[in-house]
């Protein structure tokens, strides 16, 4: 059979981890969530530097956990229905508080700590060279997440297909597509060992 110069494991993207925060079952990671999450100017998935309270990141903890426990299509729902969303906000709440009294040891912080786990497991890229740079070197003004709709949308997939596909299978099949078209190549396991990467 030879050597298995293989860094990362299909299936690993295909039947991803399960994550389970303050009572919610987290769906994988998906560019819905993303996309939903930049939207209501959820600072969990901002690049700028940004100061608030405790209460406020309790809530923006929160309400990242709620839009990652529900599908592209809920989420859209909920972001167009006051009502709907105090009501899952109030329910939230609810199994919350029933979460805390359960486990002696609750703590937000190690809360917080696992949900960054959760999107660093998702948001894991693999590791590659590009193999027909850009002459100019200046970066795309695309957002990275269109671009890759757009790539999923020439392979057939529909919105809300790409829209709910665990990300981590989305970089590795984008990755695959753009080896395959000869824009990049992914590097193997001794690339990455030599590196220190694993």
């Amino acid at each position: 059979m030879g050597l298995d110069y293989t860094a990362y494991r299909y299936s690993d993207a295909l039947l991803p981890l399960k994550w389970n925060i303050c009572g919610i079952e987290l769906r994988p990671l998906s560019l819905g969530h993303l996309m939903v999450l930049e939207r209501v100017n959820n600072p969990i998935v901002s690049n700028k530097e940004s100061s608030f309270n405790i209460e406020d990141g309790m809530y923006w903890f929160f309400s990242a956990l709620i839009v990652c426990g529900m599908s592209y299509e809920d989420n859209i729902i909920i972001l167009n229905n006051e009502k709907k969303h105090k009501e899952l906000m109030d329910e939230f709440t609810v199994n919350l508080i029933k979460n805390m009294e359960l486990d002696s040891k609750w703590n937000i912080f190690s809360k917080v700590q696992l949900f960054k786990e959760y999107m660093n497991y998702y948001m894991d890229v693999p590791f590659y060279t590009e193999e027909r740079p850009s002459s100019d070197r200046i970066p795309s003004g695309t957002d990275w997440k269109q671009n890759m709709y757009l790539v999923f949308k020439k392979l057939g997939y529909n919105d809300m297909d790409i829209y709910n596909m665990n990300i981590r299978r989305l970089f590795f099949e984008w990755c695959s597509y753009a080896e395959s078209e000869g824009g990049i190549k992914v590097m193997n396991k001794f690339d990455l060992q030599s590196m220190g990467k694993i």
